[in-house]
């Protein structure tokens, strides 16, 4: 289970790596070529700045956004293991604010919150680089998520000019290449709906910045599966600065817990 969820935080940072702002005075470009351009930059290191919204409909103790907000370098993991990062995370959910630092060295993960430390451990991120490497890596074919492009502005976001562009979600698509990831976490997946707003650089043609307002309903057989949700909203705004300059990501000092000890605890404060 634990491998799965470290899966699944690797395929939302892999979404930035495949594909805001004030003014500028640049000739607007293209946004189809522009996007074809992000798309061969992938993001190998950069700051990332993630402030993102989870809406879950039809489960009483989630009837409230969940909210999430982290800051910090991270480093591709390439094909063979999940990233490398190292965020202050501020979070809120099920009225508990939280505070700490997550920290993945690609061998291990670890958590603190509340003065306390956890860890995943190195047996269950070596699970989950094995199905990252047999599945072939997080490298899906975002671009092509991405429907009609236009241009909704310019702005400057993480530090480089760049052209704002907006295009809606391709749902049969991104439902046909994360069916297989779906089907491992136990659950089918519907299509998708939304619109992503991508703020590509001028000079560097690398993304900046990735807003997502994406939506999903839960088909009916996979359900209880996922504690009765209905239907899954997703609002997301990642800000790319720094690129190709992060540092070597260490592992914190200090002792650390089996991250079960956390979940065994969040399950009893949920009942």
């Amino acid at each position: 289970m634990r491998g799965r969820w470290l899966i699944l935080t690797g395929v939302a940072i892999a979404v930035v790596n495949g594909v805001g702002c004030g003014g500028s005075e640049h000739a607007t470009v293209d946004p189809e070529e522009l996007l074809d351009s992000a798309a061969a930059h992938p993001i190998e290191s950069a700051d990332l700045d993630v402030d993102a919204s989870l809406r879950v409909d039809g489960v009483a103790r989630l009837s409230g956004p969940l909210r999430i907000r982290l800051e910090g370098p991270f480093r591709s993991g390439g094909r063979e293991r999940i990233p490398s990062f190292d965020w202050h995370l501020s979070a809120s959910a099920l009225g508990f604010p939280v505070g700490g630092r997550l920290v993945s060295t690609g061998e291990n993960v670890y958590l603190t919150v509340y003065g306390n430390g956890y860890e995943v451990g190195p047996a269950g991120v070596a699970a989950a680089n094995a199905r990252l490497e047999a599945s072939g890596g997080l490298r899906p074919d975002v671009r092509s998520w991405l429907g009609a492009a236009r241009v909704t502005g310019q702005g400057s976001e993480g530090g480089e000019d760049c052209e704002r562009i907006s295009a809606p979600l391709r749902g049969p698509r991104m439902q046909r290449d994360l069916a297989p990831l779906a089907g491992s976490l136990g659950f089918a997946l519907s299509r998708p709906t939304g619109r992503a707003t991508a703020c590509v650089g001028f000079d560097d043609r690398v993304l900046h910045e990735l807003e997502l307002h994406a939506s999903m309903a839960v088909p009916p057989g996979s359900q209880s599966r996922l504690g009765g949700a209905r239907a899954i909203h997703l609002d997301a705004d990642v800000v790319v600065s720094d690129v190709g300059q992060s540092d070597r990501i260490e592992a914190p000092g200090g002792e650390f817990r089996p991250i079960r000890d956390l979940f065994l605890t969040l399950n009893d404060l949920a009942g």
